[in-house]
């Protein structure tokens, strides 16, 4: 594993310090790396860009240093259409544009796949263009392959402060919608730092796509026994998704397997493993 790694310290630039884009600037820091950070948010980052506006992202390519690595990890933070366009699209245009031939990891979501059958996937499933926002993350993804880069396509992020399932059920004792024999693929933060901080490291570009989840896909059902068990609370009653719900229809089974080839162990194999990070914060 060792000789897949870079032996000198590494300059990142990561594009959004929210949730994951802060801690893995902490991660690559401690590790001995220069990790620069530029956000809409002044007070978030060392630099101030926004990556939807061509003439920020070139004004910030001629203030840093020439980076090894660039992380696109900004969210729309629950946005529509036209912030996943502005974001994804326009973004990472502006990107590639600002810093020609720079490695660039984008941050992608499992929700590509679209899958509704359980069935398990891995990188080498084909995803095809779709209307919505799923379709412009394909879009973007494909723009950032077409450049030599990496896509890595996160399953539901969690942890300490963030986890939409666990706080509905702890303070409301309500379910997410949607059926409870529906497959769910969660990764921890902390698991999605580590690998992140891997392919920021390795000795050559980490081109192509890769799946970040964690190792053992559960059932929302099954999530929610495990948790009634845990707390002792009555598991809640299925909800069903209403009409004009954009989430809660896929059911899939996501392989991590070319991350854990790289030498890439999860923390947390499962959500079961890592909701006991999660309550503990809450209990803070």
């Amino acid at each position: 594993m060792t000789s897949l790694l870079c032996t000198e310290p590494r300059t990142v630039l990561i594009l959004g310090t929210g949730y994951l884009g802060k801690a893995l600037a902490e991660s690559l820091r401690k590790g001995g790396h220069t990790a620069l950070t530029a956000d809409m948010d002044k007070q978030q980052a060392i630099y101030e860009a926004d990556i939807t506006d061509g003439a920020s992202m070139h004004r910030l390519a001629a203030r840093i240093p020439s980076p090894h690595m660039i992380i696109m990890c900004a969210s729309t933070r629950g946005g529509g259409e036209e912030a996943y366009r502005s974001l994804y699209i326009h973004g990472t245009q502006n990107t590639l544009e600002a810093f020609p031939g720079k490695p660039v990891i984008l941050c992608s979501s499992t929700s590509v796949y679209g899958i509704t059958d359980g069935r398990w996937i891995t990188e080498e499933h084909n995803v095809h263009p779709c209307p919505g926002k799923r379709g412009l993350l394909i879009q973007a993804e494909q723009a950032v392959l077409s450049a030599g880069g990496t896509v890595v396509r996160l399953g539901a992020l969690y942890g300490p402060g963030r986890c939409q399932l666990v706080s509905q059920y702890c303070t409301k004792g309500v379910a997410l919608p949607g059926d409870m024999d529906r497959w769910i693929n969660y990764i921890h933060r902390d698991d999605a730092v580590a690998a992140l901080h891997l392919l920021c490291t390795l000795r050559e570009p980490p081109c192509g796509i890769y799946n970040l989840t964690d190792r053992t896909p559960m059932q929302l059902g099954e999530i929610y026994t495990y948790l009634s068990g845990l707390l002792g609370m009555p598991a809640p009653r299925p909800e069903p998704l209403p009409a004009e719900a954009r989430r809660g229809f896929s059911s899939q089974r996501i392989s991590c397997s070319r991350l854990l080839a790289l030498g890439w162990e999860p923390l947390y194999p499962s959500f079961a493993d890592g909701v006991h990070n999660v309550l503990e914060a809450l209990e803070e």
